[in-house]
């Protein structure tokens, strides 16, 4: 019995040994990373096969004493195979030694062991940028961005420089055929800040191409992008294309003049700018023509008017605006009027409606312009009447239904009078 009492007895201290040689070896390699180096040597002293002690020591070693720190690492690796970390220190240095092969091999490795880590697969990433493997670079970044999203901000102007190379851009194609799940961000992030259209072209080419649908995202990008170059015809026609079956039966020279739809589509839809004083809001009336028509909210807004508004793609000729407005005392010196501007070349307004302000009934209005030959890009926006600052403060409500755009033969004679007027105030300016 005193046999067994004493072996006990010996194989509770010895446990007790190892576990303070265990606490004082990690003890010591936090203070190794905490910036006391000298602490490392400690650690192996109590731990000699602690492997966060035993990467730490070879990462010291790397330039130095390469052939030591090998052996560290080796060791480091295993004393824990669940680490990738000595083996990606460990492909770094064989790598610099011209043993690539077996540098691979080890990073192959260290990717199978931790592919959500995204700190791991950004070390992987390096390694295969420091072989001018870029199609590798791209896979990996493509996991770093799938486990932790708060990297686009750093990858994807990285990415936007690869898909601006027109020899790196086709690394994408195996990607874009299934895109991941950061795809759409980054292809808008693409159409935004991108001054190359053939980078967005040929990637939008190749999702055309890749056999899944478009998401809505991209194409509402790459149709926004396609304004911005100045390519009407072909956004027109890709945003059309997007429509809803349901949603094609509002399509007219202006879509969805009755405000059915939600607001904010873009594209050639309503575009609708935010602001702190000012909401709007599709909402039922006694009166509207349908199930709701616009409601706009006006509390102290300030500063020029132009934060609704719709682009058009209209040919050339005589088109007169018609629609439906409830003014509920809106109080404002200048008021709201409807405008049609034409947007490409040059920037110019082809008409302006009667101003809107105070209290009334439903009303019909009217705004008669030309669109000339020269015009290949309109918008209709609701803009300030008042030129100056204090006839822009706006108070109060108003609501818009059913507006149409149709073309017509020819404009009346004040409607010609209010062209010249402005033909002449625009000569005058330039």
């Amino acid at each position: 019995m005193a046999y067994w009492r004493a072996l006990l007895l010996f194989s509770v201290l010895l446990l007790a040994w190892f576990s303070i040689r265990a606490g004082l070896g990690g003890f010591y390699v936090q203070q190794a990373e905490q910036g006391d180096k000298a602490a490392l040597a400690s650690a192996l002293v109590w731990q000699p096969g602690h492997p966060e002690a035993l990467l730490s020591k070879a990462l010291g070693l790397e330039e130095d004493d390469p052939e030591a720190a090998i052996a560290l690492l080796e060791r480091a690796y295993r004393a824990n195979t669940s680490d990738p970390r000595p083996l990606i220190a460990l492909a770094n240095v064989l790598s610099t030694r011209e043993q690539r092969e077996q540098a691979d091999t080890l990073i192959d490795m260290a990717a199978q062991l931790a592919p959500a880590d995204w700190i791991v697969q950004s070390h992987i990433a390096g390694y295969w940028a420091s072989q001018e493997r870029f199609d590798r670079v791209l896979q990996h970044w493509s996991n770093v961005l799938s486990a932790n999203p708060e990297r686009q901000s750093d990858l994807f102007p990285l990415m936007l420089r690869m898909a601006e190379s027109p020899t790196l851009r086709t690394l994408f194609e195996p990607m874009v055929k299934r895109p991941p799940v950061w795809w759409n961000d980054f292809f808008r992030y693409l159409c935004e800040q991108t001054t190359s259209a053939e980078a967005v072209g040929y990637l939008f080419s190749l999702r055309q191409q890749g056999g899944q649908p478009l998401a809505p995202e991209e194409r509402t990008a790459y149709v926004a992008r396609l304004q911005r170059d100045g390519m009407i015809p072909e956004a027109y026609i890709l945003w059309v294309g997007g429509l809803k079956d349901s949603d094609q039966t509002k399509l007219a020279s202006l879509f969805d003049g009755g405000f059915e739809l939600p607001l904010k589509q873009g594209g050639f839809g309503w575009q609708l700018a935010e602001n702190r004083y000012f909401s709007a809001k599709q909402a039922s009336i006694k009166g509207a023509t349908g199930a709701a028509a616009l409601r706009l909210r006006f509390n102290g807004f300030v500063g020029g008017f132009e934060h609704l508004s719709q682009p058009l793609f209209l040919d050339p000729g005589f088109y007169r605006l018609t629609g439906e407005v409830r003014p509920d005392a809106l109080e404002s010196k200048g008021g709201l009027r409807w405008q049609v501007r034409c947007l490409l070349p040059e920037v110019k307004v082809l008409g302006d409606g009667p101003r809107f302000l105070g209290s009334s009934e439903w009303s019909q209005f009217d705004l008669s312009f030309e669109v000339p030959a020269s015009c290949k890009y309109q918008q209709l926006a609701l803009v300030s009447a008042g030129e100056r600052a204090f006839e822009r403060k706006l108070d109060g409500t108003i609501w818009f239904d059913n507006l149409k755009i149709s073309s017509v033969q020819d404009l009346d004679a004040a409607a010609r009078a209010d062209v010249l007027l402005k033909g002449k105030q625009s000569a005058a300016k330039k």
